[in-house]
């Protein structure tokens, strides 16, 4: 029981932290992560659909604490959403800032794992 209470608090962590960056998408902030965004030259409009996926994602993991299929999804959603923010830092030959995306790509693995078995009723299907 203690180690599901401990996904929950995780989970609910990781939500908090796509919450701010779905913020930090929107409002352009704090200015060090605008100037690094402005840096790879890429439209505005990609950022913001940036901060949609990640509010869709934050949605789901808070979702997720009540429903685990959906926090499973939620963090499969996240993976991708860092696969993708790793594959831009690489196209724009930006590698000093590939760090964090491919660090927050670890950590919604490992929590995507941790939450495989709530996939079962999804899995069934397939």
């Amino acid at each position: 029981m203690s180690g599901h209470l401990a996904i929950l608090i995780f989970e609910a962590l990781m939500g908090l932290f796509t919450v701010y960056t779905a913020y930090s998408l929107f409002a352009w902030t704090p200015a060090s992560i605008a100037k690094a965004r402005d840096a790879l030259h890429i439209a505005r409009w990609f950022w913001l659909l940036a901060g949609v996926v990640a509010t869709i994602g934050a949605a789901g993991l808070f979702t997720g604490l009540a429903v685990p299929v959906v926090g499973a999804l939620a963090a499969l959603w996240m993976v991708a959403y860092f696969i993708v923010a790793a594959l831009v830092h690489i196209t724009h030959h930006d590698m000093g800032n590939l760090a964090a995306p491919l660090i927050f790509l670890v950590i919604f693995v490992a929590l995507a794992a941790l939450r495989w078995s709530d996939l079962a009723p999804i899995l069934t299907l397939l």
